[in-house]
């Protein structure tokens, strides 16, 4: 018996590792969006959804570390929006320069160095 259950003591060890690595992707899978509704104007409210791509692996950690530092930043920015102008095309990519520049101000890195895109995984203007 004590044979038996050394057996079965080494084959969990064995095992074990291997298991809580099985949902571990290395940092490689899909990131949660930062999901945003904020008011614009008086009567309408901009629900979005961002990722922000990091430019290395180093500047996700920077990015999750100072999170709540980048999403007040964002509140604030989105206050001051024309919903007309957010509307177009030309208003999405503008937006997106703007949040790039402001997650690099709040990481204290660059594109090269910290947040390198801006993706929106949904906009709606209601």
């Amino acid at each position: 018996m004590n044979i038996a259950l050394r057996m079965l003591v080494a084959l969990v060890a064995f095992v074990l590792p291997f298991a809580t690595q099985a949902g571990d992707h290395g940092g490689g899978g899909a990131q949660e969006p930062m999901v945003f509704t904020v008011n614009i104007g008086t009567a309408n409210y901009l629900q979005f959804g961002l990722i922000l791509e990091p430019a290395i692996p180093e500047a996700a950690g920077a990015i999750a570390a100072y999170k709540p530092k980048i999403q007040h930043a964002i509140i604030l920015l989105m206050a001051g929006k024309d919903m007309a102008k957010l509307r177009t095309l030309e208003g999405k990519k503008e937006l997106i320069e703007e949040l790039v520049e402001l997650a690099n101000l709040a990481i204290r890195e660059d594109e090269k160095t910290g947040v390198k895109e801006a993706l929106f995984t949904r906009f709606l203007i209601q």
